[in-house]
């Protein structure tokens, strides 16, 4: 909702190969938006030259090592958004990002069709946000000044307020809270948008805060959403319940939510454990038996395949298209490699190479499987497993000419830190890292921790334990350095 409209004194340049009436750009106001972390700057432009682009950038914050949050629009984006009318000479540039409670320094550059520019350099002054927790983490280690890293936004996946998903930057600032008014797991930053499920239906929120209902799956037979969206070889993936199983269905759907694949891995495991002569309801159970809990998939583009992470039971990759196991990942203490016919697609491990228990956040950097061991046993089966009273950070060389799995990279915070559910891992360009420790201590705090390209610690914040995993149940770095909406 807007709430107040500001006069801006802001000084004007101008800049092209030609200048043409079209520089005689004017800032008349701008308008607050639904959270303090989004303004409108409102301007008016001569007619007779038409906008063909519009860009904002946001100064980072004194001393800060962040890069600062710049977005580009095209005309025709925001034509459709209802933000520029060349006949009347008029545009709004969304401006998002924002800190909170401070003087921001932006500045807009207008782009025309004669390939002159102007831009306006303005101060937008936001309300405070008190965001309880998230706006006082407890500061372990800063992120210095000059602290190269490749990401500086992140993402977090909360559900213990109606604000999902939440992002902040690597100084541990709020930089923007989603008005939706959503309080759910599973959430991604997917085509320029957020993208939320919440009951049946999924949900996208634009940057601007504007939000649209997407689909409904109800009539498919989802019953409801968990964990995570991930991405997936053409849309994004959703982890479901249905009438019949528990946190064992993925659909894969386009922006739009059109469905594009579903994978029951039910089915699948059943088929496979007939095949090799064993009986799946000694394993496999149905709803509200919680067998299989998958809560993080991911595409391995080099051989097609559907890589799925089981907390109960293991790390299983099927054909995308067949879905036909291709090979299994896990504790060989647990339930599950007690049956032949699941057991013959157990990688072997390699030499100095422990395997994933109870893991989340499976992702495929370089063509490699990365995730967040978390080391707790299994709820739902028998034998549970071994369980460890640490967690750790894994990456597995998956080589499938010799059948192995080796470790090539761990990572042990020291002091070592117990997360034994929920929590993630994601690497952005090479070896930087954001680490999400859930339910740190155990349950104690939820742990944001970076990691530059050398190995270096390069900043780490703990915020309070809300709801179990509720108050960032996974983190994933963003980019809005260079956002461009078209």
């Amino acid at each position: 909702m807007i709430t107040r409209a500001h006069l801006l004194f802001a000084f004007l340049s101008v800049a092209g190969a030609a200048i043409s009436p079209a520089a005689q750009l004017q800032a008349s106001r701008y308008t607050d938006g639904p959270t303090p972390f989004i303004s409108f700057v409102h301007l008016r432009f001569d007619p007779a030259v038409p906008v063909s682009s519009a860009k904002f950038r946001i100064r980072p914050k004194e001393g800060s090592a962040t890069r600062p949050v710049t977005a580009s629009y095209a005309s025709a984006y925001l034509e459709a958004r209802g933000y520029l009318d060349n006949t009347a000479g008029k545009l709004t540039v969304p401006v998002f990002g924002l800190y909170a409670g401070r003087s921001n320094n932006v500045a807009v550059t207008v782009r025309y069709a004669d390939g002159t520019s102007s831009k306006i350099n303005l101060a937008i002054q936001t309300a405070a946000y008190d965001g309880g927790t998230y706006s006082n983490p407890v500061v372990i280690q800063p992120r210095l000044p000059r602290t190269t890293l490749s990401y500086d936004f992140i993402l977090l996946k909360n559900y213990s307020d109606a604000i999902t998903p939440i992002i902040i930057d690597t100084d541990g600032e709020i930089r923007w809270v989603s008005p939706a008014g959503l309080a759910s797991q599973p959430s991604i930053l997917f085509d320029n948008a957020f993208y939320v499920a919440s009951g049946t239906s999924l949900y996208r929120t634009e940057f601007d805060g504007a939000t649209t209902t997407v689909a409904d799956y109800a009539a498919i037979g989802v019953v409801g959403f968990h964990h995570n969206i991930d991405p997936g070889r053409e849309g994004m993936i959703l982890d479901v319940d249905t009438n019949n199983q528990i946190e064992c269905v993925n659909l894969e759907v386009d922006k739009d939510g059109k469905l594009l694949h579903t994978w029951n891995f039910a089915d699948i495991i059943i088929a496979a454990m007939m095949a090799g002569g064993d009986h799946p309801h000694d394993f496999v159970g149905k709803a509200p038996d919680d067998w299989f809990h998958n809560n993080a998939t991911t595409y391995r583009a080099s051989d097609n395949t559907l890589i799925s992470s089981s907390r109960e039971n293991f790390v299983i990759a099927v054909n995308y298209d067949t879905q036909e196991i291709k090979w299994i990942l896990g504790d060989p203490t647990k339930q599950w490699y007690e049956f032949s016919s699941l057991r013959q697609y157990a990688l072997t491990l390699g030499s100095n190479t422990l395997p994933p228990i109870g893991q989340h956040a499976v992702s495929i950097p370089g063509d490699q499987l990365l995730l967040f061991d978390d080391g707790a046993a299994s709820v739902d089966h028998q034998p549970p497993g071994e369980t460890r009273d640490y967690s750790a950070v894994r990456k597995y060389q998956i080589d499938l000419t010799t059948f192995t799995a080796t470790e090539i990279y761990t990572y042990n915070h020291d002091p070592a830190i117990y997360s034994p559910f929920c929590s993630s891992v994601y690497e952005d360009a090479p070896s930087n890292y954001v680490i999400d420790y859930t339910v740190g201590g155990p349950y104690i705090y939820t742990g944001i921790v970076g990691l530059d390209g050398q190995g270096n610690l390069a900043f780490e914040y703990h915020y309070d334990d809300l709801d179990f995993c509720g108050t960032a149940w996974n983190a994933i770095q963003i980019h809005w350095e260079n956002v461009q909406l078209e």
